[in-house]
């Protein structure tokens, strides 16, 4: 009988502290970020075959590809994500059958193409049974793949709460030293939080590495944009602390500390659009709030006053944006087996 091996792993909402995770910032002054996995997920299906036959499938993409072996692997711009996996770590002779899909679109701001990277390792990482990797190794090489073999932009925090999942307190310190510290809220605090906690969809973005590299560079040129990531980073520590202690008036209102300092990073983080939608949820009670991702679209997270939800979810929704209900996921990078 043929064992199938499934997996998943959780996109993220982001409160403070990102663009501090991106290279080489996180080298020069170290970085710190807090986010939160949520119940969204990319997943992967894998099963060895008795041939030497590649198939890979992308329900997203709507897309199939039959490769003879392993060696037809090339990077051509279709479901190099699925390829460079599986070139990484499909240490078997034999040929396989891979499929993935996400609930999450690409440039979403939530880091689904770390999610997509995570369930894929994962993956074939519980095939290694005894020799698995650990979170950290998985997170690492996730990072690795997507950052330094396909050569997209991007920090580290995506990779790590999709491993990790939780919402973490997490230190970057260079290269690959990081550190994940998972935040134990009180069971009040944290169903408060997630029950005021608002999710937008704004509409997609352009490619996040455009922004960042213009962040990067910012960084170096411009002295109110590398003081701005200094207090963002300190912003992130306070973030932590207000969650901790259950304030989450404060909370709200550190988002919005960090939304206006994102905002410095690059002028492609915001616009017209986002910047009166925001507005208009601070008219009806949101404490605070910020893009998830690079910016330019994408999502929203916003914090709102209690009962002030469904009117803010009313306006956001006049003005054209999508209302995501979710909850925090507790568990991160998920695997299991079934039986064909």
């Amino acid at each position: 009988m043929t064992k199938i091996v499934k997996s998943r792993a959780p996109v993220r909402i982001s409160f403070g502290g990102g663009g501090t995770d991106v290279s080489p910032y996180t080298e020069e002054y170290g970085g710190a970020v807090v986010n939160a996995a949520i119940n969204k997920y990319a997943f992967c299906t894998l099963k060895l075959r008795t041939d030497q036959k590649i198939i890979i499938t992308s329900d997203d993409f709507e897309q199939t590809l039959t490769l003879e072996n392993k060696d037809a692997l090339i990077y051509d711009g279709n479901l190099d994500v699925i390829k460079a996996v599986i070139k990484k770590m499909h240490k078997y002779k034999c040929g396989l059958e891979i499929r993935t899909r996400c609930e999450v679109a690409p440039r979403s701001g939530l880091g689904s193409s770390a999610a997509v990277f995570a369930s894929l390792i994962g993956a074939f990482n519980h095939l290694e049974k005894e020799y698995r990797l650990d979170d950290y190794a998985l997170a690492e090489l996730a990072y690795d793949l997507e950052r330094r073999e396909l050569k997209n932009l991007g920090g580290r925090q995506d990779q790590y709460a999709a491993i990790f999942g939780n919402i973490n307190f997490l230190e970057f310190k260079g290269n690959d030293f990081v550190r994940v510290h998972p935040l134990k809220l009180k069971n009040d605090d944290l169903y408060e939080l997630e029950s005021n906690l608002l999710l937008l969809n704004i509409g997609s973005r352009q490619e996040s590495g455009a922004i960042i590299e213009e962040q990067t560079k910012n960084a170096k040129s411009d002295k109110k944009t590398l003081e701005a990531m200094h207090k963002t980073k300190i912003l992130a520590q306070e973030i932590k602390y207000s969650l901790l202690r259950g304030n989450l008036t404060e909370f709200g209102q550190l988002l919005n500390q960090g939304w206006q300092l994102k905002k410095m990073f690059s002028a492609k983080i915001s616009n017209e659009k986002i910047d009166h939608l925001y507005q208009e949820m601070k008219k009806l009670g949101a404490w605070g709030g910020k893009i998830t991702g690079a910016g330019g679209g994408g999502h929203l997270i916003v914090y709102c006053r209690p009962f002030a939800k469904p009117k803010i979810v009313k306006r956001a929704e006049e003005l054209g944006a999508v209302y995501v209900p979710f909850n925090f996921d507790m568990l991160g990078l998920t695997t299991w087996e079934i039986n064909e």
